[in-house]
């Protein structure tokens, strides 16, 4: 447990945070009865599968896709004490804003640039800041969401015209949506772990997107969250196919040259380094808590550059680790 300034920040079972007599448990894997549970977004690494309790802070949205992804049913509650700000990550994803005391601004996995289909997170002044770093190296520099969006679909448009279809690898939720609709009007197709989140976000979408095994022939997009989809077409359409994905990790060569892709665009959900300097000197804090990704690096650079009291979290059973955390598969999110 490291104690800031009259608050208790600790990576045990997701983020605890204690202030005064009061303890709130964000993005927890497992539910704590007499706490107050906050559920950031409807990814898996930030979803409680277990504990017994069912009520928690979060929006509307986040719930809804939350008990579809685990198969739990949610009761959502109200704090005064929680302001739920947009975190520009995927759809329903939210800040947490605490304020009991003192103002402690929880970001989860955020985005501040403006996409196609969300509002950007803005900061806030706070005394706390608990800030992801996923991607908190000088060397992730991201391009414009909105101009790389429509580099995106030329280079779709483009393939189409020769004759190819494309085939995206992307996750499930969020990527899948973002993607679909900046190449909305275009022949799209999504298998059905796609279709399941889309019906969530979208509501009725069959006029625009349309099942996998509904694409006739060439000239399709296809947005799916794992290759195996491959075996729902005809084996025709497998015969021209471009292999893309969009991802932050396509700023490594490394990642660009492996898996068979024929193009990998950083398009992300998340802040780049940039962003997250920005982002921490907005919010003014008197002491920072870095989590995820590049956590012990973040925090030495806002030590080093900025002046400003940083400390990396890292899980209690495991230590700190530094660089890249491991990455799931693309169909577990």
């Amino acid at each position: 447990m490291r104690d800031g300034p009259g608050v208790g920040v600790s990576m045990s079972n997701g983020i605890s945070v204690l202030t005064g007599g009061d303890s709130f448990r964000l993005d927890p894997r497992r539910t704590v009865s007499g706490e107050v549970n906050f559920i950031s977004h409807a990814h898996t690494d930030h979803l409680p599968r277990g504990g017994d309790e069912a009520c928690v802070v979060s929006t509307p949205k986040t719930l809804e896709l939350a008990e579809h992804r685990t198969g739990r049913k949610f009761t959502p509650v109200e704090d005064a004490r929680i302001t739920l700000l947009d975190a520009g990550h995927i759809p329903g994803s939210a800040m947490a804003l605490i304020e009991d005391g003192r103002r402690i601004l929880y970001t989860g996995d955020f985005c501040t640039r403006r996409k196609v289909y969300l509002e950007p997170a803005r900061a806030v002044k706070t005394d706390v800041l608990l800030i992801e770093t996923t991607y908190a190296l000088p060397r992730y520099s991201f391009p414009d969401p909105l101009e790389l969006s429509g580099v995106i679909r030329d280079w779709v448009a483009d393939a189409l015209s020769t004759g190819s279809s494309v085939f995206f690898t992307v996750y499930p939720l969020g990527k899948a949506q973002e993607v679909e609709t900046l190449l909305r009007g275009l022949p799209l197709y999504a298998d059905e772990a796609v279709q399941a989140h889309n019906r969530i976000v979208f509501g009725d979408c069959s006029d625009w997107i349309g099942d996998m095994g509904a694409a006739k022939d060439g000239e399709s997009v296809f947005i799916c969250s794992s290759r195996s989809s491959l075996s729902a077409l005809r084996p025709g359409l497998r015969s021209r196919l471009l292999f893309t994905t969009v991802s932050g990790w396509s700023m490594d060569e490394q990642f660009r040259n492996s898996g068979g892709l024929d193009e990998a665009f950083p398009l992300s959900d998340h802040c780049d380094h940039g962003d997250l300097l920005s982002f921490v000197e907005k919010c003014d804090p008197e002491i920072v808590y870095t989590m995820h990704g590049f956590a012990e690096e973040f925090a030495e650079e806002l030590r080093r550059d900025l002046q400003i009291e940083a400390h990396a979290l890292s899980a209690q059973r495991g230590g700190a680790r530094r660089g890249r955390r491991r990455q799931k598969r693309i169909d577990s999110f």
